[in-house]
């Protein structure tokens, strides 16, 4: 992204808007701000770490944070920090020169985001919080920028995402399509309004026609969907992605950060310790437990597609008991963990009510068969799968 000639004069003037920041250059400063900051064991502020790493609605799943909401208020934390990293834009790119994992890229949820954002905005509202994007892409910078306070690493990114684009882009009616839009947009008043931000810089994120320029109002940028401001970051019909010093020097993010202690600097913080070290744990624990569950949920659903095909002539009833066995195991895994569920929708185009309506056809064949109404399944087959699945949100 480059920024129109009008930034240039922006920009050192901008510089007043990085409060307390390490450092604007890619090297470690010479003198480093967080020697002063002392870790104890139970003197000083009480930070709780809350790690939001790998891919969106799975890694990074509402169900965690919202289950332990309780557990964090009575950690009695006073700062939480948020730790967000994410590469999904670089994977995407390598997607498409032909490298990478297609399953590990972002979905676009838009309801476990606004979930995940009033967990913390609403329930949480009370215990004051920073986010520090190690990295963000997609998904991850529209969450990101729901946090008021922002710093960023050095390598950090804020990247945009066409995902939501993708929701009215077909639509040629355009009253249609502006009706659409509008509404998978909505989203983005309701981060803003969370993260004390314009309406106009989080839809840039989010809205590919939309320009975005500001204006500097001392050490604020007043942000517009126009061409009007001080300075053009957007000129329409593309997607902002800023650096972590751009970000910084246009007073999105409150400076650049090294490590915990150089935030802890910036916010006023020289004496902590940690509290919740076990919901930091969990939360890193799910990781792992959730992509176990899937790889059982997989593999079970494969079996039962193949027993699907299995049942004809006189070994129907007995694959097809097989089959409806194994389908309500991967339903039970699904129900039991909504990024299992995601996953399954992502690569198999089937959710909940269509794997129900799945095992209820298949319970209603094998009634049949035993009262002798339909007698055998005609010799072939009748496929792994008795009705079509339905996709998972936000691919």
């Amino acid at each position: 992204m480059k920024l129109q000639p009008l930034f240039v004069a922006a920009s050192a003037l901008s510089i007043i808007a990085i409060s307390h920041a390490s450092a604007i250059n890619s090297s470690e400063p010479e003198f480093e701000w967080s020697d002063s900051v002392i870790e104890t064991e139970e003197e000083g502020k009480a930070i709780l770490i809350i790690p939001m790493e790998g891919q969106m609605h799975t890694d990074v799943n509402n169900s965690v944070y919202s289950d332990l909401v309780d557990r964090i208020k009575e950690a009695k934390p006073d700062l939480i920090v948020i730790e967000i990293l994410n590469h999904d834009y670089q994977n995407e790119f390598a997607q498409l020169m032909g490298w990478g994992d297609r399953e590990e890229f972002n979905g676009y949820d838009k309801d476990d985001l606004v979930n995940i954002a009033r967990t913390f905005h609403v329930d949480l509202k009370d215990i004051p919080q920073v986010a520090w994007v190690k990295n963000a892409s997609g998904t991850s910078t529209v969450l990101a920028l729901s946090w008021c306070n922002i710093y960023m690493s050095t390598d950090g990114w804020l990247h945009a995402t066409m995902q939501v684009a993708r929701m009215f882009n077909y639509i040629n009616a355009e009253d249609t399509r502006g009706k659409i839009r509008e509404a998978a947009v909505a989203h983005a008043k309701a981060f803003a309004t969370f993260g004390c931000k314009d309406q106009a810089l989080v839809r840039a994120f989010v809205d590919p026609e939309v320009p975005l320029s500001g204006t500097w109002e001392g050490k604020k940028v007043n942000w517009e969907d126009t061409l009007n401001g001080d300075f053009i970051v957007d000129v329409g019909q593309g997607m902002p992605h800023l650096d972590a010093t751009t970000a910084t020097e246009l007073a999105i993010s409150n400076g650049i950060v090294y490590n915990l202690k150089d935030l802890l600097v910036a916010e006023g913080i020289r004496e902590y310790h940690i509290v919740g070290e076990d919901i930091t744990e969990e939360i890193n624990q799910h990781k792992e437990n959730w992509r176990s569950d899937f790889e059982r949920a997989s593999e079970l659903f494969l079996d039962a597609e193949q027993y699907g095909g299995w049942a004809t002539g006189e070994n129907t009833v007995r694959y097809l008991r097989e089959q409806v066995k194994k389908y309500k195991q991967v339903l039970r895994l699904m129900e039991n963990s909504s990024a299992v569920a995601m996953r399954m929708g992502w690569k198999y185009r089937v959710n909940t009510r269509s794997l129900e309506q799945m095992i209820e056809q298949i319970e209603e064949e094998l009634k049949r068969l035993r009262e002798g109404d339909s007698g055998r399944r005609p010799s072939g087959g009748g496929g792994g799968r008795p009705i079509g699945g339905g996709g998972g949100g936000g691919r």
